[in-house]
Parts: C-alpha cells; structure tokens; sequence
C-alpha cells in the first residue's frame, strides 16, 4: 500500500490556491511540498498543519491505494527514483510488473514553437523556433535533448514536458509513439508528451 495525495491538489484547485499558497499558510518547506507531490511519507505534524490551514479532515487531502492498481504514470512518480540529472532532463528508473523502466524527463517545456526529432543516430533533439518582429525567416535553436541508453531488458521512455508542435520519426528505428498498439520491440525508445504518459498503458 502507497499515500496518494491527489486529492490534496484537487482541493488546492478547487480553493483556487497555489503549492506556494499552501507553504505560507502552513509554513511546511519547500522539501516538504516535494515529498508531497511525490507521495512520499510524511509526518502526521505535517497532515495537521494542512488539515488546520485548509479546515479539513485527513481523508480529504490523501488516501491509501494498492501500488498494483496504479498506473504507469503514478507508479512512476510515486517509486521512482532518480538516477541522474542534467540541466536538460531528470532520469528515473523504477520496477513495474515485473519490468525495468528508465523514464527520461525533459526539464524544459515544450512549446508550439518546439519540435521534438527522433534522430537515426539514436537521439532525440530539441529544435526550438524564434521569431522576431520583422524578421521573415526565424532563428533556430537546435540542441541534444537527450540519447537514451537502450538495454533489452529494460523499457525505454522519453517524456516531453508542454505541447510541441510535433515529435518527428517515431515509429522508425528504436522509436515508437505511445499509440503504437504492437508490442514494443526489444532496444526502443517510446518518446510522448507529459499529457500522454499519464494515459499510457504498456503493452
């Protein structure tokens, strides 16, 4: 069994109020608001403070759930733990039914003015689009979001923070989209958005 505190940030949305909001009524730190969002263990001094600031009972900010009937996003989040970090990405691994998963998140947000390319040299580039007043061609910014390191035994995601306008040669070499519905092969890469590895069911 895990602590789930989704319902803490419903209510927050619902009270129109922010995670800094929360920290000045409560006086909780900002690693205690991190452990939170990771459904990490807290103390009941820390349940208190934010059932007295919200005027609520403990059952309306967490609740206890089985891991097994988590999804991939929320399992991830809840027992990942972070392997490496860059100025670019944060790498998780963790274990889910029984399979090795190394997730890669982009720290940066996309934009539509970004395009996300799955490269043939095993990479997935950042391509962002700049436009100036007056200017007829934009300036390009293109960069290594990151190059996966790919294992047989293990899964593979890369996930893309924001909306880019496009993620370019998925379902080509190593790289498969979130709606392939064949079996990943051995040695992919499955690169989505944020928005689609929270509905991502592996198969």
């Amino acid at each position: 069994m895990c602590m789930d505190y989704s319902k803490l940030w419903k209510l927050l949305a619902e009270k129109g109020l922010s995670k800094s909001d929360l920290m000045e009524l409560t006086g909780l730190s900002s690693r205690v608001i991190g452990k939170l969002v990771k459904n990490e263990t807290v103390t009941t001094d820390t349940l208190s403070k934010i059932c007295a600031a919200l005027s609520c009972d403990v059952g309306s900010i967490m609740e206890c759930v089985d891991e097994n009937t988590l999804s991939l996003y929320r399992y991830c989040r809840a027992y990942g733990n972070q392997i490496e970090e860059n100025e670019r990405v944060k790498k998780i691994g963790f274990v889910f039914s029984s399979r090795k998963y190394t997730v890669y998140f982009s720290k940066r947000a996309a934009s539509k003015a970004t395009n996300i390319c799955c490269d043939v040299d095993g990479s997935v580039y950042w391509k962002q689009y700049h436009i100036a007043g007056g200017v007829t061609k934009p300036s390009v910014e293109k960069y290594v979001l990151v190059k996966p390191e790919k294992k047989a035994d293990e899964s593979v995601i890369v996930v893309i923070k924001g909306k880019p306008a496009m993620i370019e040669g998925l379902d080509e070499g190593i790289w498969l989209s979130a709606k392939r519905e064949s079996p990943p092969r051995k040695a992919c890469v499955v690169v989505m958005t944020e928005s689609e590895f929270k509905l991502y069911e592996p198969k």
